[in-house]
């Protein structure tokens, strides 16, 4: 049996069943587009990862900081499970650019590093002699939270917060001014990877939901904004990367502006999750919120009682379009998944009824590419 892993953060996450829960990422939902019986999907994803927060705290190689109990369906660090033949899909970003303002830069934040004149940004691996102590909290961090136009009071609340989390480390981690940049964090997974004899595969993360003049929006917090040499930097990164290291890309992000621009502002919000007066994601049963998909959804929407829709995390319907998408330009890529994939998925996932006026839209839109 061959075996996707997929690493990467909330967007990838497998949050559960279809009927207790809003939200969804699109590990949820990959493994029934192939056949059961050749493929197995392990997710390893978790929500507020980095491509360098996800390898300090031991959730690729083993550093023994987790046990299996605390990895998502008890799975472990990833690299254990990998194999000859395996697939393993990377998607970060969400969480490495300032997307959240500076607050994560302790632990999420993670550089580019500067483009050379062409706009290519430098590829600096991590190396061991790139860690730093834990017990040295980095002295720069107040400043840069006030620049960034945080009060007294909540400055100290991050630095309390931030050194119980690198006290949850091991005696070193990458720290953000390590002089390791993201491109760099991706190929050090791409290097351990391919010495496994498995095949990594680069999925671009999809569009956050910030709208200018109808169009998807190119802004700071979202995947890096802009430079002089284009928009979106993470993504262009992430893309140089698949091309200097021959690896495959899956474009997420490409497929998700079109399909969203088509759907237009208002129907592309009922793709989200939704988070309620609280600021709790509502219907996530692992946080012990369970809602009925997608009639409690539906609800919600007719009473407009939340607080406010997500513009980052997708639904259940959302995240099975994206699964699906992703299981297409992989089949394109690969002959041996091409021959696994199904000609129609094993499941179906229900819509919000606000989408009812939109289904041959989206089927239309889907089934030309």
């Amino acid at each position: 049996m061959k075996t996707l892993h997929l690493l990467g953060d909330s967007l990838v996450k497998a949050y559960g069943n279809d009927i207790d829960n809003f939200i969804g990422g699109w590990g949820d939902h990959l493994g029934s587009f192939f056949d059961s019986d050749e493929i197995c999907v392990k997710d390893y994803a978790n929500g507020g990862r980095s491509s360098r927060s996800f390898l300090n705290e031991g959730r690729f190689i083993d550093n023994g900081l987790f046990t299996e109990d605390d990895f998502p369906y008890g799975l472990g660090p990833a690299y254990d499970h990998i194999e000859k033949g395996d697939y393993c899909l990377l998607e970060f970003c969400h969480n490495d650019d300032n997307s959240k303002g500076k607050a994560t830069y302790i632990d999420r934040m993670t550089p580019l590093g500067t483009p050379n004149e062409k706009g290519v940004y430098p590829t600096i691996v991590p190396t061991e002699d790139m860690l730093v102590s834990t017990a040295s909290f980095p002295p720069e961090y107040p400043d840069i939270l006030k620049q960034d136009g945080m009060s007294e009071d909540e400055i100290q609340q991050n630095i309390i917060k931030y050194k119980e989390i690198l006290s949850g480390y091991t005696d070193k981690y990458y720290s953000y001014g390590c002089g390791a940049t993201y491109k760099g964090y991706l190929k050090y997974y791409i290097d351990k990877i391919r010495a496994k004899g498995a095949i990594p595969v680069i999925v671009t993360p999809p569009a956050r939901q910030y709208w200018e003049d109808g169009r998807i929006a190119s802004i700071p917090g979202h995947h890096g904004g802009s430079d002089e040499y284009g928009d979106f930097k993470y993504i262009r990164a992430a893309k140089q990367l698949g091309a200097e290291e021959n690896v495959a890309v899956v474009d997420l992000f490409d497929f998700t502006v079109k399909f969203i621009e088509m759907l237009g502002e208002t129907d592309a919000k009922y793709l989200q999750s939704i988070v309620g007066y609280d600021n709790m994601t509502l219907g996530e049963s692992q946080y012990d919120r369970p809602a009925k998909w997608p009639m409690d959804y539906d609800k919600y929407w007719d009473d407009m009682n939340f607080k406010r829709v997500d513009d980052t995390h997708t639904n259940r319907f959302g995240s099975f379009i994206y699964a699906g998408e992703i299981a297409r330009q992989l089949s394109n890529q690969f002959e041996d998944l091409a021959a696994l994939k199904l000609d129609k998925a094993s499941k179906t996932v229900a819509h919000p009824a606000r989408l009812n006026g939109r289904l041959k839209d989206i089927s239309d839109f889907v089934n030309q590419l």
